[in-house]
């Protein structure tokens, strides 16, 4: 089989299912369809009774331990984990051969015996085979491996004819894949039969809510088209993907791990006793000021500015911390200089490597797409156990950014620590309502998930955001310009 560099603008039928063999495109041109011979072949093992505490654990041992082991194996083309459930999840191995993919298997289970017995107590159900149809379509900003959040919807459908096959694909890719295309965040989909009775199907969106959609109209689809093929009701599921990683693209790397971004940093300074009269005078001062300052400071990333009655955030973002610390000293001269009076007190600064680096698509939009109303809440967590930081961190990668993301509207999702004693969160919506709902999913996942690290509820502020600037965007002009104007 050639390999996924070579295949990349071919136009093709393939096999698959929970595979998500679906990055297997990733690196191919948007709305292109990728094809692969018909020696692919998937495993897909799906284990029950998780205790949910420790999938976050579960999660870096395969990261550190068995993703360096499969990628280096004979054949190798794709690993994903999607978690299903609280309590389930599914491991999907894509290799060129039948043959491959069974050595993989046995890789699996001696790795999982002795480095994850306890965490996966049953023994999983598997099923194998080759492909059927596959269709990947990039998402904007895939091309580039930026993958933030992916979400599957699956089926496996039992009592299938074999016999059938070949008309039963025809009409799954006439009829249904058009309908799977033309629904928003559409990514992948893939069919295939394990030659047992049995046929899978994985539909790929960027959002939770689309996957599971997805499930619906597939429903609807089998009711109208296909119960001569599929007389029962399929085993659905759906959930996000936690490990993703390719053969051919990022070398082998973890995808999903690109929401953890540490090369970037970030520095937040928060003015108290700032009279609400003023504020649209300072932000006009900085737009006109201080933006074309940062804007044209080397590795100059992002800038917001964030008033909330006697409260002033700013926030720049840079590609590295020297870069960020020469940013806050620049600040400095500028409030000395030009805003004094209008800031009678020192800001509280928390800076720091951003662990968490979300953009959404929308914020990468071209130029003449830029948002009209932009809003913001900042969450500072104070008292912060920060040696249980990057479980903290893993915790809010698989379930805080999802929910953000559910809560609609989201542009873009931040977190970093002091490096002391302090987390930082920044979540900025196209929305009020979207921002709002954020701080409501804020405050649950705190205190599901982190109230033995963080005692203390977060503080912060939350309101419209009068200036949002971005590097690769209207040259780091302020898309949010127009809020505060009138």
């Amino acid at each position: 089989m050639q390999s996924l560099a070579n295949q990349r603008k071919k136009s093709f039928t393939i096999v698959a299912l929970l595979s998500l063999a679906l990055l297997l495109g990733l690196s191919i041109p948007a709305g292109a369809q990728a094809m692969m011979d018909d020696s692919v072949f998937i495993s897909i093992r799906q284990y029950d009774g998780l205790n949910p505490a420790d999938f976050v654990e579960g999660l870096r041992i395969a990261r550190e331990g068995f993703v360096p082991l499969i990628r280096s194996s004979d054949g190798f083309i794709a690993y994903y984990v999607v978690q299903t459930s609280e309590t389930t999840m599914s491991a999907i191995n894509v290799f060129e051969t039948r043959e491959q993919a069974l050595a993989s298997n046995e890789q699996a289970r001696e790795f999982v015996v002795e480095n994850l017995a306890p965490l996966l107590p049953n023994p999983p159900r598997t099923f194998e085979g080759a492909v059927n149809i596959g269709f990947v379509e990039l998402l904007d900003g895939m091309a580039d491996g930026d993958v933030s959040s992916l979400h599957a919807g699956i089926r496996v459908y039992d009592g299938f004819e074999a016999d059938d096959l070949d008309e039963f694909v025809a009409i799954v890719e006439d009829g249904f894949l058009p309908i799977m295309r033309e629904t928003d965040g559409f990514f992948g989909y893939y069919l295939m039969n394990t030659g047992a009775g049995e046929v899978a199907a994985v539909s790929i969106f960027d959002t939770e809510a689309s996957a599971m959609a997805s499930n619906e109209k597939a429903s609807d689809f089998v009711a109208e088209h296909l119960t001569a093929f599929l007389p029962n009701a399929p085993l659905a599921a759906s959930g996000r993907v936690s490990i993703a990683v390719l053969a051919d693209l990022n070398d082998g790397a973890d995808l999903m791990d690109d929401t953890s971004v540490d090369a970037m940093f970030a520095s937040v300074r928060v003015y108290a006793g700032v009279d609400p009269a003023d504020q649209d005078e300072i932000r006009r001062l900085v737009e006109d000021g201080f933006l074309p300052i940062m804007r044209e400071s080397a590795g100059f990333v992002g800038y917001y500015l964030l008033p909330a009655e006697d409260t002033l955030a700013a926030i720049s973002l840079f590609e590295s911390a020297e870069q960020a610390a020469a940013s806050t000293d620049k600040a400095r001269d500028f409030v000395a200089t030009s805003l004094a009076p209008l800031l009678p007190k020192p800001p509280k600064i928390f800076e720091g490597s951003l662990s968490i680096n979300y953009v959404s698509a929308r914020s990468k939009a071209a130029e003449h797409d830029s948002p009209s109303d932009l809003y913001a809440s900042i969450r500072l967590y104070e008292g912060f156990d920060l040696a249980h930081f990057d479980e903290a961190n893993d915790l809010a990668i698989a379930h805080l950014l999802p929910a953000l993301q559910e809560a609609g509207g989201l542009f873009a999702q931040f977190a970093l620590n002091d490096g002391a004693d302090t987390v930082v969160g920044i979540s900025v919506f196209d929305s009020e309502e979207g921002s709002l709902a954020a701080n409501d999913a804020g405050k649950a996942f705190t205190n599901e998930y982190l109230a033995d690290w963080a005692p203390t509820p977060p503080t912060g502020i939350a309101g419209k955001l009068a200036i949002a600037a971005l590097a690769e965007i209207n040259m780091g002009d302020n898309l949010a310009g127009a809020m505060m104007d009138g």
